[in-house]
C-alpha cells in the first residue's frame, strides 16, 4: 500500500507539471490538444514494442501519447498509473489490464469520470470494458500446437511428455492459451503438465525452465505461454545439449535468433504493434467524432518457424521496416474501425467458440 501510495503522489506530481491536457474527454474536438494516457503492465522486450505502437499512433494523429509503465508487471504499481492518469484529466486511457478483475473498480471509476477508455493484451471481461484489441488467445494456442505436433511428427515423435510453463498461471489469456494448446496434443495423445509457474522475473524464469529440464529428461517439448519464455528454454536446450522441441510466444529478436539456430522450434506472434497503435487511434477518433467505438479488434497470429524467420526479422528490428508494414495493413484491414471490430462478448464465448484468427 505504502508503495502504490508513493507511485500515485509522485506521478500525480509529474502530471500536474505537463502541459495542460484540456477539457473533459467526452467534449474534445478535433481542435483540442488531445491526450492519451497509454498504462502498459510492465515494461519488456515485448512491450516496448506496444510502446513503439502507441508512440507512433500520436505522432500519425497529431495527439500526444504518454505512456507508463515499470518493470516487474506488478499490478499495484501499474494501478497506480492508472489512478493517476484518472486524476489528470487524459482525454482518454489505454490500459493492459493485467490479471483482469483486480482492475474492475478502477475501471468503473474511470466510467463513472466520463474517460473514453481502451484495453488490449489482457482481458478484464468482468468490467465495464468495452474495446479491446488482441489475438483469438486460444486459437493461438491452438495454431502454436499444431505446429509443435507437425514438427514432431516430423522428427518420429507422436506421443510423450510435453512441459507447459505460464509466467502468471491464472491469468485469462494465458489460461486461454493453454487450453488451445491442450485441445490440439491431448487428443493426439500427448501427456501435457499442468502448467507450471514460470514466474514474470528473468532470472527466476531461466532457473525454473532450467530445474524443469531436469526433472523431465524424458520431454519431447517444452512449451511456454510468455514472451520471456522462449529465450530462456533455447538458452536451457543449448546449455543441456537437450533434444526436446522448444515453443512458445512473441518475436523478439532473441526468439527469433533461437528459431534460426534451432533451439526453439516454432513461437505465435501476437502484434504488439498494433496492441499500441490501435486503441490509441480508436480513442482518438471516438474523443474527434463523438461516436463510441465498442468491440473487439483481433490482431492476427504469426507462426514462425525456421522456414519463414528471416521474412520476420526485418519488421522486428527495423523500426522503420516496422512502421510501414503496419501502415501498409492497417490501410488493407483496419481502414474502418467500426466495421473491423468483432462483438466484443466473442470475448466471453467458451474457449473455441470464438472464430480462428485470420492470417496475416
Amino acid at each position: 500500500m505504502v508503495r502504490r501510495l508513493a507511485t500515485i503522489v509522485s506521478l500525480v506530481a509529474m502530471m500536474v507539471v505537463m502541459p495542460a491536457v484540456g477539457i473533459p474527454s467526452q467534449k474534445a474536438s478535433a481542435q483540442d490538444d488531445i491526450k492519451i494516457a497509454y498504462v502498459l503492465h510492465g515494461l519488456n522486450d515485448f512491450t516496448q514494442t506496444i510502446k513503439e505502437g502507441a508512440e507512433d499512433a500520436g505522432k500519425d494523429l497529431g495527439v500526444t501519447v504518454d505512456v507508463f509503465g515499470e518493470a516487474g508487471f506488478d499490478i499495484p504499481t501499474h494501478q497506480g498509473f492508472f489512478e493517476s492518469a484518472i486524476q489528470a484529466g487524459y482525454d482518454g486511457i489505454v490500459v493492459i489490464p493485467n490479471g483482469g478483475d483486480p482492475w474492475n473498480t478502477l475501471i468503473q471509476e474511470a466510467v463513472d469520470a466520463g474517460i473514453p477508455l481502451a484495453s488490449s493484451n489482457n482481458t478484464a471481461l468482468n468490467s465495464k470494458l468495452d474495446l479491446w484489441v488482441g489475438q483469438d488467445e486460444y486459437n493461438s494456442g491452438v495454431l502454436l500446437a499444431q505446429e509443435v505436433q507437425k514438427q514432431l511428427a516430423a522428427a518420429g515423435v507422436t506421443s510423450g511428455k510435453v512441459v507447459v510453463g505460464s509466467c502468471f498461471p491464472g491469468n485469462p489469456v494465458l489460461d486461454a492459451r493453454s487450453q488451445g494448446i491442450h485441445s490440439v496434443l491431448d487428443p493426439a495423445g500427448f501427456q501435457l503438465t499442468q502448467d507450471q509457474d514460470t514466474k514474470l522475473d528473468n532470472t527466476e524464469n531461466y532457473n525454473i525452465w532450467d530445474s524443469l529440464a531436469t526433472a523431465n529428461t524424458d520431454a519431447v517439448a517444452m512449451v511456454g505461454l510468455c514472451s520471456l519464455d522462449p529465450p530462456n528454454i533455447a538458452q536451457v536446450k543449448e546449455r543441456g545439449d537437450y533434444k526436446w522441441l522448444g515453443a512458445g510466444y512473441d518475436l523478439e529478436t532473441p526468439t527469433l535468433d533461437a528459431i534460426s539456430s534451432g533451439m526453439i522450434g516454432v513461437s505465435a506472434g501476437q502484434q504488439p504493434y498494433l496492441q499500441g497503435y490501435l486503441p490509441v487511434r480508436a480513442l482518438v477518433e471516438e474523443i474527434r467524432s463523438g461516436n463510441k467505438i465498442s468491440g473487439w479488434l483481433e490482431v492476427p497470429t504469426d507462426i514462425v518457424t525456421a522456414a519463414n524467420v528471416d521474412q520476420f526479422k526485418p519488421r522486428e528490428s527495423d523500426a522503420a521496416v516496422q512502421k510501414q508494414y503496419y501502415a501498409d495493413y492497417m490501410k488493407e484491414h483496419f481502414a474502418d474501425l467500426r466495421a473491423s471490430a468483432r462483438p466484443y462478448d466473442d470475448l466471453r464465448k467458451p474457449p473455441g467458440g470464438a472464430s480462428a484468427t485470420p492470417t496475416s
